[in-house]
């Protein structure tokens, strides 16, 4: 906790970061969850109620799940809430810790690296077929556009994390329960 606050006051570039992730796709995450839940809502009571589904109501949360799950990936990251196992913690001495944690965020760096660069390419792709939704038509582009600006977030996360708090969470909020 110490080392995240003191990387926020040497480093004062970083608020508006905590400002984007802590607050920006956490409120508009859960924007998008209530309008998910009003369209499934809509969607349970028309069905039950009067034998007429939403049109389209599946594919509308289909996609609105994406946003939720993509939203919420920069989130976890700068967070270091990732699920981690610990198969070969117990095996590693003490002194190469460090070395083993440093390995690790540049697996994870090149992981989510290769992550964004092939949703920016599957972006580009979607937006020059103007790929769409088989019930209602809405373009793909602007969500897999949404995709790749997440994972280049978390990315990004991933590169000042190594450098600034050596994996540990990037800003001063912790997780509430971590060891869940």
């Amino acid at each position: 906790m110490r080392t995240t606050q003191a990387s926020l006051h040497r480093h004062p570039w970083l608020r508006p970061l905590e400002f984007l992730f802590e607050r920006v796709l956490a409120y508009t995450a859960a924007a998008v969850m209530f309008l998910m839940m009003t369209v499934t809502l809509v969607d349970v009571v028309g069905r039950n109620l009067f034998s007429a589904p939403l049109p389209g109501g599946f594919e509308v949360t289909e996609l609105l799940l994406a946003v939720i799950i993509f939203l919420g990936l920069p989130m976890v990251t700068a967070g270091a809430s990732h699920v981690d196992v610990d198969l070969c913690d117990p095996t590693v001495p003490e002194r190469l810790k460090p070395v083993q944690d440093a390995l690790i965020g540049l697996i994870n760096i090149g992981s989510f690296g290769m992550l964004s660069w092939m949703l920016w390419h599957l972006a580009l792709r979607t937006y020059r077929y103007e790929d769409t939704t088989a019930i209602l038509q809405i373009p793909y582009a602007g969500l897999v556009i949404l995709m790749a600006s997440m994972a280049t977030l978390s990315t990004l996360a991933l590169v000042l994390m190594l450098f600034l708090t050596r994996g540990r969470s990037l800003f001063t909020h912790p997780p509430i329960n971590k060891d869940l």
